[in-house]
């Protein structure tokens, strides 16, 4: 099986998609705070040069998942936000530049729904629509994305970023939970990630992945066409 990196490993969507990811690929998984004994766990910082290309020797793609850890996307503070540009922006960087030093031919980079937040609900929003970011957090993953576009069309990097919507948990019964229309179940983000490390790209993509709703306002046709996404929930 082809060797995935996968960033921020310990974090929410981690957790939530490693179990199917791990039938179809061989992973390690890189965060700050790894631990335990799985041999699979390197504990490292994307910020850390020398242990980011350490970790990458060997892989075929990267799953960059980590951002900033410990507050939502609408928190803002200026000492967390200083975090977030380092962490969300130049360790995006960092993935793509030790990516491409190694030799590793895919990233697949996982930005957030909150980069088009600005257009609203009005009418349903293209899934490969320009940024319209709101908040700092937004702003910075627009960036990241800038950065994966940049690795893209100058150095060839095979990249595509996934604009995804905050993941849902459907394990346990969800009669009587609030569910919003732009969630994604966990199974359905496995799949969109399963197909965004192996699907032909023969340019940089942006795609808008969310799940399937009678409310749904966001454009799944970008999804549906790179990564043949065809949402189960």
């Amino acid at each position: 099986m082809s060797l995935v990196l996968v960033t921020g490993a310990t974090g929410e969507v981690a957790r939530g998609v490693l179990p199917f990811l791990e039938r179809d690929f061989s992973l390690r998984l890189l965060a700050t705070d790894a631990a335990g004994p799985d041999p699979r766990c390197v504990r490292a910082d994307v910020l850390d040069w020398e242990a980011l290309a350490g970790a990458m020797a060997g892989a075929r793609a990267v799953l960059h998942l980590a951002v900033a850890p410990g507050h939502s996307g609408v928190y803002e503070d200026d000492r967390f936000n200083d975090a977030r540009f380092d962490v969300n922006v130049k360790g995006t960087f960092h993935v793509c530049e030790c990516a491409r030093r190694a030799g590793v031919r895919r990233v697949v980079h996982v930005s957030s729904l909150m980069v088009v937040w600005g257009y609203g609900v009005g009418s349903l929003v293209p899934g490969d629509a320009a940024p319209r970011p709101v908040g700092t957090y937004a702003l910075t993953k627009a960036l990241s994305e800038d950065v994966a576009r940049h690795y893209a069309e100058t150095h060839g990097l095979e990249a595509i970023t996934l604009r995804i919507a905050a993941p849902l948990d459907v394990s346990g019964d969800l009669r009587g939970r609030r569910v919003r229309p732009q969630q994604v179940p966990f199974p359905d983000l496995a799949q969109a990630f399963a197909r965004a490390l192996t699907v032909p790209l023969g340019q940089y993509e942006v795609v808008t992945v969310v799940g399937e709703s009678s409310r749904r306002a966001w454009d799944l046709g970008p999804a549906r066409r790179v990564l043949g996404y065809a949402p189960r929930y």
